[in-house]
């Protein structure tokens, strides 16, 4: 059987399926987790991130939501490494909440390896730790983030903005920064990755 294309009508479904799943992932925390799986340098197989976003179920799949698993990931690798990956064009607070709190899921294995790793230059970690505070800045809870927008004399809703706006741009280029850390902190040899 050949990956579908993933189109609205499969989103709905995945994320039908996956209200119905106890410990499950949503939809959007999903999209967040596969994101920052893609950008790894030390790439998941299929059992491994299935379980993450579905504990306990991932090995019993029904073959057709596996494959909706299947066809999600497939658009995403293809937005990051070839389209440019593109957030939902409005704003949407839930969304992102969500989003960001899949993409700490998933770059929590990789992050402190590279923010740690002594060879690495101060510039790398500096745009590391930029990239990744502004990917998953709305998995900050409401407090924190009114405390960041009075600092900063914003508003709420201006600084909800301007981080998504700026979610978007780093997006786009997350794959490649996450590359050329991963090489330059010392930690991938020939073929693999040491944490």
């Amino acid at each position: 059987m050949q990956i579908p294309q993933f189109t609205e009508l499969h989103a709905k479904q995945l994320s039908t399926f996956l209200n119905t799943q106890s410990q499950a992932m949503t939809l959007q925390q999903s999209q967040g987790y596969l994101f920052g799986v893609i950008c790894s340098p030390n790439p998941l197989d299929v059992h491994e991130w299935l379980e993450q976003i579905l504990p306990n179920t991932a090995n019993d799949l029904d073959e057709e939501i596996l494959f909706l698993f299947m066809a999600l990931y497939h658009k995403i690798s293809e937005q990051v490494f070839e389209t440019g990956y593109k957030l939902p064009n409005t704003f949407d607070a839930e969304f992102c909440k969500s989003w960001s709190k899949g993409f700490l899921v998933a770059t929590k294995a990789y992050a402190e390896p590279l923010l740690n790793a002594p060879q690495l230059d101060t510039d790398f970690k500096q745009a590391l730790e930029s990239a990744l505070s502004t990917l998953s800045f709305f998995a900050l809870d409401q407090l924190a983030i009114a405390q960041i927008a009075k600092q900063n004399n914003m508003t709420i809703e201006a600084l909800c903005q301007y981080q998504y706006e700026s979610m978007g741009d780093f997006a786009l280029g997350f794959a490649e920064l996450i590359e050329v850390v991963a090489i330059n902190s010392g930690l991938i040899t020939d073929e693999s990755w040491e944490e």
